[in-house]
């Protein structure tokens, strides 16, 4: 493979699948970028197999699937129109891709779904598990759907025939390759079938429609998806890293949840705050209510209204909320002149936690996206050498043991680096 012009070789699914993932092998040793989109589902791909070795067409089945979870919808009509014959395709998934470390989709924990069937005849999916509250799809599209009201669908029976349709069969003539958290896929009728395990949801079905009007040249259908560098290091399939990028209301909606973030206007906050990124960050991006991981939480002193006591207290500081595990815990304050956050601990302190408001807010946030990589990683994926080299990339303190702030976050990060997703 020439090493000066991946970009060409990977634009057509055609040369990567003639080339197939163990001649690929040699991947590792090329260069650190290039290659753009295609070079990206093909590392997402080969994760997911982990060395598995299958046939061409089957591996065109595994570029689609990777192509699907990552986005590239483009891509994903071009790996079709260069193997019409894989015997499974991705209809849609919402799939945490390997490497990116978001708070969704997170279905660790005894994932569950439901099937809905509506008065106009379309399909509903309800998802949820023990970390993730529940949300509805539209099972044919995966577009995201509102809860139906009451009366407005019906709940299938889950009368699953052990002995019906089965894509993944590992006692037939097939021999697909199935990732063993693939245990069994149930029917959804016209050949389709649910796939559900703690990294996401998809939709699969066998055999592969004809391509779309269009998608016959893979590097035109290439060329419409955009370019991306393959950065240096770990593969990266979700941009910049998160501490790199702002923190804003969308962003802290997305990993707790609207209904969890509490925005205070400025003539809501006290006076007494003077930090001015800290009175900003309040004001537009917002605060978490509520955080938990493990057996340790997080509850936020403010409402909408501003702090539930204004008052700074002797030391000077506002009371921010109240970290508790079991019989240990404490208040959290903020310097109002600084923005420095700091915590009270069986009488102790107070002491430094976070240099400013804004970085404790990225420490919490950064617990819940990296929950899914640490209690479910993908093979070879390192979770918690990841999440700990972003903590001491926003704060050093918080991985500095011999400090009573670092050993503080130390018990908050058990919660995904020791225990499991149970909280023990």
């Amino acid at each position: 493979m020439p090493r000066n012009d991946l970009d060409t070789f990977f634009s057509s699914p055609a040369a990567v699948l003639e080339a197939g993932p163990a001649e690929l092998a040699e991947l590792l040793e090329l260069p650190d970028t290039g290659g753009g989109v295609g070079r990206e589902v093909f590392a997402q791909a080969g994760a997911v197999l982990a060395g598995a070795e299958v046939p061409r067409a089957e591996f065109a089945s595994w570029l689609h699937f990777a192509a699907k979870v990552l986005g590239h919808d483009a891509y994903a009509d071009a790996v079709a129109a260069a193997e019409p014959a894989m015997p499974w395709r991705t209809v849609w998934a919402w799939w945490r891709p390997v490497g990116a470390y978001r708070a969704d989709p997170n279905l660790s924990g005894e994932a569950a779904t439901e099937l809905y069937d509506t008065a106009d005849g379309r399909v509903l999916l309800k998802v949820w598990s023990l970390w993730t509250e529940e949300r509805w799809f539209d099972a044919a599209t995966g577009e995201p759907a509102p809860k139906p009201a009451e009366g407005e669908a019906t709940a299938r029976e889950e009368d699953y025939d052990p002995d019906g349709p089965c894509l993944f069969d590992p006692d037939g003539e097939d021999g697909l390759h199935t990732p063993e958290t693939w245990e069994w896929l149930p029917p959804l009728g016209d050949d389709r079938f649910l796939l559900v395990e703690a990294r996401g949801i998809a939709v699969v079905e066998r055999g592969t429609p004809a391509p779309a009007a269009g998608a016959s040249d893979a590097s035109d259908a290439s060329g419409t998806a955009e370019r991306a560098s393959w950065g240096t290091g770990e593969p990266w399939f979700a941009g910049p890293t998160p501490n790199g990028t702002p923190l804003d209301a969308d962003r802290l909606e997305a990993v707790f949840g609207a209904e969890w973030v509490v925005r205070v206007p400025p003539e809501q906050q006290p006076g007494v705050l003077t930090h001015r990124p800290t009175r900003e960050l309040i004001a537009t991006a917002g605060l978490p209510t509520h955080w938990a991981a493990g057996v340790v939480s997080f509850e936020l002193a403010w409402t909408a209204s501003g702090p539930k006591d204004p008052q700074p207290d002797a030391d000077g500081l506002l009371h921010l909320g109240t970290f508790a595990w079991g019989d240990d815990g404490g208040p959290v304050l903020v310097h109002p002149e600084t923005g420095a956050v700091s915590m009270v601990r069986d009488g102790d302190g107070p002491f430094p936690l976070a240099r400013d408001t804004e970085t404790f807010v990225r420490l919490l946030e950064a617990v819940r996206r990296f929950m899914g990589a640490c209690w479910d990683p993908w093979p070879g994926e390192l979770g918690h050498t990841t999440f700990l080299r972003e903590a001491a990339e926003l704060e050093p303190l918080s991985v500095d043991g011999d400090e009573p702030g670092g050993q503080a976050w130390e018990h908050l990060f058990a919660g995904i680096t020791e225990l499991s997703v149970w909280g023990y």
